[in-house]
Protein backbone atom coordinates (compact mmCIF):
# COMPACT_ATOMS: atom_id res chain seq x y z
CA UNK A 1 0.00 0.00 0.00
CA UNK A 2 1.36 3.52 -0.65
CA UNK A 3 1.46 5.70 2.30
CA UNK A 4 -0.97 8.57 2.80
CA UNK A 5 0.21 12.02 2.59
CA UNK A 6 -0.72 13.23 6.10
CA UNK A 7 -1.61 10.56 7.76
CA UNK A 8 0.21 11.73 10.91
CA UNK A 9 -2.34 14.59 11.08
CA UNK A 10 -5.51 12.93 10.55
CA UNK A 11 -7.51 12.50 13.65
CA UNK A 12 -9.16 8.71 14.41
CA UNK A 13 -12.89 8.61 14.23
CA UNK A 14 -14.10 9.25 17.80
CA UNK A 15 -17.22 7.72 19.53
CA UNK A 16 -20.42 9.18 18.74
CA UNK A 17 -23.18 9.89 20.94
CA UNK A 18 -26.09 7.82 20.35
CA UNK A 19 -29.52 9.35 18.85
CA UNK A 20 -32.07 8.95 21.20
CA UNK A 21 -35.86 9.23 19.33
CA UNK A 22 -37.33 12.45 20.09
CA UNK A 23 -38.59 15.64 18.90
CA UNK A 24 -35.84 18.06 17.42
CA UNK A 25 -35.58 21.38 15.62
CA UNK A 26 -33.90 20.47 12.39
CA UNK A 27 -31.74 23.56 9.74
CA UNK A 28 -31.45 22.61 6.90
CA UNK A 29 -28.39 22.35 5.44
CA UNK A 30 -28.22 21.38 1.81
CA UNK A 31 -30.67 20.57 -1.17
CA UNK A 32 -30.03 18.62 -4.04
CA UNK A 33 -32.54 18.30 -7.18
CA UNK A 34 -32.56 15.12 -8.95
CA UNK A 35 -34.81 15.72 -11.64
CA UNK A 36 -34.79 12.46 -13.30
CA UNK A 37 -36.11 10.81 -10.19
CA UNK A 38 -38.42 13.60 -9.52
CA UNK A 39 -37.06 14.32 -6.13
CA UNK A 40 -35.07 16.38 -3.87
CA UNK A 41 -32.42 15.01 -1.24
CA UNK A 42 -32.76 17.21 2.10
CA UNK A 43 -29.94 17.17 3.97
CA UNK A 44 -30.39 18.70 7.60
CA UNK A 45 -28.84 19.13 11.21
CA UNK A 46 -29.90 19.01 14.91
CA UNK A 47 -29.61 23.01 15.47
CA UNK A 48 -30.57 23.56 19.31
CA UNK A 49 -30.08 21.43 22.45
CA UNK A 50 -27.95 18.43 23.44
CA UNK A 51 -27.79 17.13 20.25
CA UNK A 52 -26.83 19.73 18.18
CA UNK A 53 -24.68 19.51 15.61
CA UNK A 54 -24.88 15.60 15.52
CA UNK A 55 -25.15 14.99 11.58
CA UNK A 56 -22.27 17.07 11.24
CA UNK A 57 -20.09 14.89 14.03
CA UNK A 58 -21.68 12.24 12.34
CA UNK A 59 -20.11 12.58 8.48
CA UNK A 60 -16.76 14.26 10.10
CA UNK A 61 -16.60 10.67 12.16
CA UNK A 62 -17.39 8.29 9.47
CA UNK A 63 -16.97 10.20 6.80
CA UNK A 64 -20.25 10.46 4.87
CA UNK A 65 -23.63 11.99 5.28
CA UNK A 66 -26.03 10.30 6.95
CA UNK A 67 -28.68 12.58 7.52
CA UNK A 68 -30.43 12.81 3.44
CA UNK A 69 -33.79 12.53 3.31
CA UNK A 70 -35.54 12.42 -0.02
CA UNK A 71 -38.41 14.79 -0.75
CA UNK A 72 -40.42 12.64 -4.19
CA UNK A 73 -42.29 15.41 -6.01
CA UNK A 74 -43.91 12.79 -8.26
CA UNK A 75 -47.44 13.07 -9.04
CA UNK A 76 -48.27 10.34 -6.90
CA UNK A 77 -46.26 11.53 -3.63
CA UNK A 78 -47.08 15.31 -4.09
CA UNK A 79 -49.41 15.37 -0.71
CA UNK A 80 -46.70 14.33 0.98
CA UNK A 81 -44.04 16.69 -0.88
CA UNK A 82 -46.43 19.97 -0.14
CA UNK A 83 -46.67 18.28 3.75
CA UNK A 84 -42.81 18.90 3.80
CA UNK A 85 -42.96 22.54 2.27
CA UNK A 86 -45.79 23.45 4.44
CA UNK A 87 -44.18 22.67 6.89
CA UNK A 88 -40.62 24.99 6.74
CA UNK A 89 -43.55 27.81 5.75
CA UNK A 90 -44.89 27.42 8.86
CA UNK A 91 -41.74 27.16 11.15
CA UNK A 92 -39.97 29.98 9.34
CA UNK A 93 -42.19 33.43 9.06
CA UNK A 94 -42.03 35.22 6.01
CA UNK A 95 -40.70 32.12 3.79
CA UNK A 96 -42.69 31.33 0.82
CA UNK A 97 -41.69 28.38 -1.26
CA UNK A 98 -41.17 29.62 -5.04
CA UNK A 99 -39.56 26.59 -6.37
CA UNK A 100 -35.77 27.27 -5.75
CA UNK A 101 -34.77 24.47 -3.73
CA UNK A 102 -31.51 25.84 -2.41
CA UNK A 103 -33.52 28.93 -0.93
CA UNK A 104 -34.45 26.04 1.61
CA UNK A 105 -31.11 25.86 2.86
CA UNK A 106 -30.75 27.43 6.21
CA UNK A 107 -34.57 27.31 7.18
CA UNK A 108 -35.94 25.62 10.03
CA UNK A 109 -38.18 22.45 10.55
CA UNK A 110 -38.64 20.25 13.15
CA UNK A 111 -37.86 16.90 12.70
CA UNK A 112 -39.36 13.55 14.78
CA UNK A 113 -37.41 10.60 15.07
CA UNK A 114 -38.04 7.41 16.33
CA UNK A 115 -36.94 4.04 16.62
CA UNK A 116 -37.04 1.04 13.49
CA UNK A 117 -35.82 -1.93 13.02
CA UNK A 118 -33.40 -3.37 10.33
CA UNK A 119 -31.13 -6.54 9.09
CA UNK A 120 -27.79 -5.61 9.68
CA UNK A 121 -24.82 -7.02 7.04
CA UNK A 122 -24.67 -10.29 9.82
CA UNK A 123 -28.27 -10.74 8.89
CA UNK A 124 -29.40 -9.65 12.33
CA UNK A 125 -31.78 -7.79 13.45
CA UNK A 126 -31.15 -4.15 14.90
CA UNK A 127 -32.71 -1.03 15.86
CA UNK A 128 -31.59 2.60 15.06
CA UNK A 129 -33.05 6.28 14.91
CA UNK A 130 -34.07 8.05 11.90
CA UNK A 131 -36.43 10.76 10.95
CA UNK A 132 -40.12 9.87 10.39
CA UNK A 133 -40.94 12.68 9.14
CA UNK A 134 -40.85 17.14 9.23
CA UNK A 135 -42.95 18.91 11.18
CA UNK A 136 -43.58 22.45 12.04
CA UNK A 137 -42.83 24.54 14.54
CA UNK A 138 -46.17 25.64 15.17
CA UNK A 139 -47.75 21.93 15.25
CA UNK A 140 -44.45 20.97 17.96
CA UNK A 141 -45.85 24.18 20.36
CA UNK A 142 -49.64 23.28 19.54
CA UNK A 143 -48.44 19.61 21.72
CA UNK A 144 -49.69 17.49 18.60
CA UNK A 145 -46.24 16.31 17.83
CA UNK A 146 -45.82 11.85 19.30
CA UNK A 147 -42.84 10.13 18.80
CA UNK A 148 -43.86 7.41 17.54
CA UNK A 149 -43.17 3.17 18.58
CA UNK A 150 -40.87 0.93 17.34
CA UNK A 151 -41.49 0.22 14.05
CA UNK A 152 -41.39 -3.47 13.64
CA UNK A 153 -40.20 -5.40 10.71
CA UNK A 154 -42.97 -7.27 9.08
CA UNK A 155 -42.54 -11.03 9.98
CA UNK A 156 -41.95 -12.02 6.23
CA UNK A 157 -38.72 -9.52 6.19
CA UNK A 158 -37.21 -10.79 9.50
CA UNK A 159 -34.53 -13.24 9.41
CA UNK A 160 -34.86 -16.56 10.02
CA UNK A 161 -32.78 -17.58 13.48
CA UNK A 162 -30.98 -20.80 13.20
CA UNK A 163 -29.29 -22.20 16.15
CA UNK A 164 -26.01 -21.88 16.23
CA UNK A 165 -22.70 -22.86 18.86
CA UNK A 166 -23.53 -19.69 21.21
CA UNK A 167 -20.45 -19.99 22.85
CA UNK A 168 -18.11 -16.77 22.66
CA UNK A 169 -14.52 -15.61 23.22
CA UNK A 170 -14.22 -14.00 27.11
CA UNK A 171 -11.50 -11.72 26.18
CA UNK A 172 -10.72 -11.43 29.62
CA UNK A 173 -9.44 -15.22 29.07
CA UNK A 174 -7.49 -14.44 26.04
CA UNK A 175 -3.46 -13.54 26.66
CA UNK A 176 -2.50 -10.50 24.73
CA UNK A 177 1.57 -10.77 23.56
CA UNK A 178 1.33 -6.81 25.57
Amino acid sequence: MKPIVGYDQINEAGELKVLTKGIYPLVITDVVDVPEREYLEVYYDICQGEFKGYFAAAKASIGRDISKECRSYKESALPFFKGFIVAIEKSNPGYQWDWDEKKLIGKFVVGVFGEEEYVDKNNEVKVIVALQEFRSLPAYKEGKLKVPELKKLPESERPVVKKEDTTQLDLNEVEFPF
